[in-house]
């Protein structure tokens, strides 16, 4: 399973894929994750109004599709992601906003070679079946963070459906489920007693959080880097837990909290994160 596969601490997690070098949440993102040396990837799931699992952050379209721009969209405002079918989020091109805005600076450093640039105008929203089956093939561990799904509020269907999409890759090695939502690790823990499951946690920690952890039946601890100190980080790892933090950037910070004890950081630069490792 994921934590046998990556049993030490202090690995690199791709946040959204490598998406400060290709757009997040693409399989182009995926590649470069696995080009650049993260240890494993962390992608977000939600469901499509005809009920396919896609691989898409927001709630709504607008900021890494050019859906805005389609005229067949033009009377869907406010484009949320939750109200398309997957054959109409197919017609949305999900890359050439990166090249437009280039929101990591990564193309004006130099940092995207032409033949990837080449690429991004071409990515379109996966679904959870060809991400899954990219991993697969790659052998890349994965981190699937399952989206609150706020259009149907306590249906906890997803859960049970990702488990499945995960089955039918035969990729149920390879990952780890994480969510914001603990209801729906509550229900993976239900349906799959052997499931790897990591609690996602910002603004402030649950009370009593050892207790809380362990009643959750969970493995995995992803806080807010903004909350979360060095003491709190080997607490927890001696307790057992596997404490990875989102979304760290600095790579100074992310080589002390790894000589903390962090089991892994979640960065937008994995490229620049391993490069420091290799250094160190």
């Amino acid at each position: 399973m994921f934590f046998d596969l990556l049993p030490e601490a202090g690995y690199v997690c791709a946040h959204r894929g490598a998406r400060s070098l290709a757009p997040e949440n693409t399989i182009l993102a995926a590649k470069q994750a696995l080009a650049v040396g993260a240890d494993f990837w962390e992608m977000d799931v939600q469901r499509s109004v005809d009920g396919t699992l896609i691989v898409f952050h927001d709630d709504e379209l607008t900021r890494t599709t050019d859906v805005a721009d389609r005229p067949e969209f033009t009377d869907r405002r406010p484009w949320l992601t939750s109200q398309s079918s997957f054959d109409e989020l197919q017609l949305l091109d999900a890359g050439s906003w990166f090249v437009a805005q280039d929101p990591f600076g990564s193309i004006a450093r130099g940092d995207v070679s032409e033949e990837e640039l080449s690429l991004i105008g071409k990515q379109r929203i996966p679904s959870l079946k060809d991400v899954l089956n990219f991993t697969r093939e790659k052998n890349l561990p994965i981190n699937i963070e399952i989206k609150n799904q706020i259009h149907s509020p306590g249906d906890l269907t997803i859960v049970r459906e990702v488990l499945e999409a995960v089955h039918a890759a035969r990729a149920e090695e390879l990952v780890l489920i994480s969510s914001f939502n603990h209801d729906y690790l509550k229900e993976m823990r239900r349906l799959s007693p052997e499931m790897p499951l990591a609690a996602i946690v910002e603004g402030a920690h649950p009370e009593n959080l050892v207790e809380y952890l362990k009643r959750l039946d969970v493995a995995g601890y992803h806080p807010d880097a903004q909350i979360t100190d060095e003491a709190m980080i080997r607490n927890l790892t001696e307790q057992g837990f596997h404490v990875s933090l989102f979304t760290v950037n600095d790579m100074d910070q992310a080589i002390s909290l790894i000589d903390a004890g962090c089991y892994s950081i979640i960065t937008d630069y994995p490229h620049s994160l391993r490069q420091r490792l290799l250094k160190v």
